[in-house]
């Protein structure tokens, strides 16, 4: 698992890393003397890559402290695991469950499922493949997703009844043993503004630490114009959000190209975020529910036509930090954060 995530990392970091100049040698001086009480063990020096900082000191713009940045390596290695418990996130984070772990939540309305090849309805009663199809056939324009193993929105697919077969629809159903079958999103003008052919999100970190929830990191991630994901290496565009819910003027995509306007020709100074603040309420409340499991996640929203927010889903594991964006995912409690970690984690190497 270790080698698994680190790969992850560094993909991305083979990705982000062309063209990208070198960090001066006082820079490098001062993040590795910064960090060298935290790679105490061989698993935390074979996590942190020097380079990443070259990356980040590219997109750092805003003034944050370069050494405060976590590889992205060492935090899926070393910070991801420390706060979360790997198994049960990964058994727990089955989208199938949404609707009973937030009952009380405004998420997209469920169509049907599959759980281990057994046809569900919304309400968890068993059904037949046909009425299956008979649901979906009534609500038009359906997404079906995996419930397991989604990473970057692979395995997600569109259906739309005036455009696909039943014969597509059934295949799509019988893709893999555990689905999920949602209506599509009618997101908030703000956001389809950016990209009406895909669901653009929020991503907003919590952590749990010291006896509350802290939001680290909050970002909107966009599709490129026409785009049908708004994956960053898919050519999606990511962008920070002030803690008053006005966009960062500057946005980046995969390859830290910037952007003062989304292709489209919206500048993203002029755009704030519909009821950000209770995006922020939404993902703090619900940031407990897990606590035994883990006290790190990625929360995924978005904006609906009315203005309020919907749940997509949480990633109790593993969850994207998109540092390029927002700077330092624990900001000013980096230092505590990685202190804590040298702190428990030394006696047990």
């Amino acid at each position: 698992n270790y080698y698994l995530r680190y790969k992850d990392g560094d993909n991305d970091l083979k990705k982000s890393i062309s063209k990208v100049p070198n960090i001066s040698n006082e820079q490098e001086k001062e993040i590795l003397a910064f960090w060298k009480p935290y790679l105490n063990n061989r698993w935390a020096k074979l996590a942190f890559d020097i380079k990443w900082f070259n990356v980040y000191n590219k997109a750092n713009l805003f003034g944050y402290q370069l050494k405060y940045y976590i590889p992205d390596s060492f935090y899926y290695c070393i910070v991801d695991t420390y706060f979360s418990d790997i198994r049960k996130s990964r058994i727990l984070d089955d989208k199938n469950m949404y609707d009973l772990y937030f009952y009380d939540v405004n998420q997209p309305k469920t169509i049907c499922r599959v759980q281990d090849g057994l046809f569900l309805d919304a309400n968890y009663n068993i059904i037949s493949e046909d009425e299956a199809i008979r649901l979906c056939e009534a609500n038009k324009n359906i997404i079906i997703k995996p419930t397991l193993d989604a990473c970057a929105g692979s395995g997600i697919s569109i259906w739309r009844f005036s455009t696909s077969s039943v014969v597509d629809l059934r295949k799509k159903l019988r893709a893999k043993p555990s689905l999920i079958v949602q209506a599509v999103i009618q997101q908030h003008k703000v956001f389809a503004d950016f990209c009406d052919t895909c669901v653009n999100t929020l991503r907003l970190v919590t952590l749990i630490f010291e006896g509350r929830v802290h939001l680290c990191t909050a970002v909107l991630i966009m599709g490129g114009k026409g785009a049908v994901t708004n994956h960053l290496h898919r050519g999606g565009i990511v962008c920070g959000i002030q803690p008053s819910g006005q966009l960062m003027p500057i946005a980046f995509d995969g390859k830290l190209n910037r952007y003062e306007k989304h292709p489209n020709g919206i500048v993203f100074s002029d755009c704030r975020i519909p009821n950000y603040d209770k995006c922020v309420d939404l993902v703090k409340r619900l940031a407990p529910r897990f606590s035994e499991t883990t006290k790190l996640i990625g929360w995924d929203l978005t904006i609906d036509e009315y203005g309020t927010p919907v749940l997509i889903e949480p990633n109790l594991s593993w969850g994207g930090l998109v540092q390029i964006a927002a700077g330092p995912v624990f900001g000013d409690l980096t230092p505590k954060v990685l202190d804590q970690i040298l702190e428990k984690v030394r006696p047990m190497l």
